[in-house]
């Protein structure tokens, strides 16, 4: 399409289909990943095979000077980053000609932050997005060259919307791709404080079941959320902490009972617990330290009617 060459940055293999975009038109001079993911070592040694195209394994003590040196040696005209752990500091940015851009798997300026996908279901958002913009010395802050939205389903999983939002990075690295040829400035605006907003990394109390607080479609948002990241939302009872990854609504009612309170355990009826707005839950999937199991066989470990998730 062009000779614009790329130093591509990446850590998630939500970059995979990005990466091939790239790679059809040959605009990949290196792809660098840390050391200590092995899982991207093998995706991109099988993806790499045969392309010329060096994977290079930057450390987290020495990547400064690492990625210095690569892009003295390849002499790309500008840094790609699609997931990558690792600040880079201003003297490596300004480098490539065009400096560096960075795919955010989220919508900005209103999700700043390393795990938007999450965020994004978590504040029960109706839309998602991957936004393409400048990166500058602030975290998610530079210019905004590109953005596209798609809407989150209701039955959106954090591993289907993040497949989702890496096929539609995927159509947005060929568009941008256009945008390079087209001359030396690359379009850009800048993103609205007023609609800014930043999210740390969740801790515990967020991807945790509040059974007496959060009604059954919180609940499942919360389940789907953490499907397949975390293993599910946490919970737990008689001191024992397991994730609930899938789970529905019944649509039969249900008596009044205490939020959490197990109504049924067994494979007939599945297990079956009360919500704060008293409906009842079926959990179909739930992860132990033991595996993957279906809800009820709860009932082989002791779990029975009358007991309580707290």
């Amino acid at each position: 399409m062009n000779n614009i060459k790329i130093i591509l940055l990446c850590n998630n293999p939500v970059a995979v289909p990005g990466i091939r975009e790239f790679l059809f038109h040959g605009n990949i001079a290196a792809v660098c990943i840390p050391e200590k993911n092995k899982e991207m070592q093998h995706i991109l040694n099988m993806l790499l095979k045969d392309t010329g195209v060096p994977l290079l394994l930057l450390s987290k003590k020495d990547y400064r000077i690492q990625l210095a040196d690569a892009i003295e040696q390849y002499k790309p005209d500008i840094g790609v980053i699609m997931t990558f752990p690792y600040v880079l500091p201003a003297e490596i940015i300004t480098m490539p000609a065009k400096g560096f851009v960075n795919f955010h798997y989220g919508l900005l300026p209103a999700c700043r932050g390393p795990q938007p996908i999450l965020w994004h279901l978590l504040n029960n958002d109706t839309e998602a997005g991957v936004t393409l913009h400048q990166l500058d010395a602030g975290i998610d802050t530079g210019p905004v060259i590109t953005q596209e939205k798609i809407p989150i389903a209701q039955n959106d999983t954090y591993g289907t919307l993040q497949t989702k939002l890496a096929y539609l990075a995927a159509k947005l690295s060929a568009n941008f791709l256009k945008i390079l040829s087209y001359g030396t400035i690359i379009p850009s605006a800048p993103q609205d404080e007023s609609k800014a907003a930043y999210y740390n990394m969740p801790g515990a109390k967020e991807l945790t079941i509040d059974w007496k607080m959060m009604s059954a479609e919180k609940i499942i948002r919360l389940v789907n959320a953490c499907n397949p990241w975390n293993k599910g939302a946490g919970t737990s009872i008689n001191n024992w902490v397991i994730g609930i990854t899938e789970a529905e609504i019944s649509e039969a009612g249900s008596e009044e009972k205490l939020p959490g309170t197990i109504i049924f355990c067994d494979k007939a009826n599945g297990l079956t617990v009360q919500t704060s707005d008293n409906k009842k839950l079926i959990i179909n999937i739930i992860y132990t330290n033991e595996g993957f199991f279906s809800g009820w066989k709860l009932g082989e470990f002791g779990v029975s009617a009358g007991m309580m998730f707290t």
